[in-house]
């Protein structure tokens, strides 16, 4: 196990204080829901993805020879999580995964840092956009390349994760050779 970077410069504890936000009504989420999974259906037979928007992140540190492009899946859902986990593992990378608060801040402050993240909107107790500005700001991690994996694929939240810095935007459901490829081209990866 490596040893805990300095607490100071990796505190994220805070960024978890905020109150959540109320969940919306039983109906609106229902209804919300069959309307996105009936436009996305169509798209994700014909195309793989629902959205896939990414981009080649900039800064990627050169890879020493023999080495493994280290990502960090933080999601909610933990069986999604280890699934996501074993795939990245079987296409060549390490991974590691977060899906609840405390262990979010363990893996944020676990060294190495990782050379990509892939960050899920809906998180217990703070919001994925949220967490991906405290990452932006962040001495250290700022210039990680992070893709956002989301169920969340509504115009607003992509134009809010792409403008907040995300190099990718990602939606639920996916195939996974759509994500393979978005992670090697944010990543700069042939």
């Amino acid at each position: 196990m490596n040893p805990p970077a300095d607490s100071d410069d990796l505190d994220f504890t805070r960024a978890f204080d905020a109150p959540p936000k109320p969940p919306p009504s039983l109906a609106a989420a229902t209804e919300a829901q069959r309307t996105e999974v009936k436009a996305e259906t169509v798209q994700l037979q014909e195309t793989g993805y629902c959205i896939n928007i990414v981009r080649k992140a900039p800064n990627i540190a050169p890879l020493a020879p023999g080495a493994k492009r280290y990502i960090l899946c933080i999601e909610d859902d933990v069986a999604l999580a280890l699934v996501l986990a074993k795939k990245l593992t079987l296409d060549g990378f390490s991974a590691r995964t977060a899906s609840d608060r405390q262990t979010i801040v363990a893996e944020l402050q676990k060294l190495p840092f990782p050379d990509l993240i892939l960050l899920d909107v809906g998180l217990p107790g703070i919001s994925g956009f949220d967490l991906l500005q405290k990452v932006r700001q962040h001495p250290k991690l700022g210039s990680t390349p992070v893709i956002m994996l989301t169920g969340r694929a509504n115009p607003q939240d992509v134009l809010h994760g792409m403008t907040n810095g995300a190099d990718g935007y990602v939606s639920k459901p996916f195939r996974f050779d759509a994500l393979s490829m978005a992670i090697k081209t944010v990543l700069g990866m042939k």
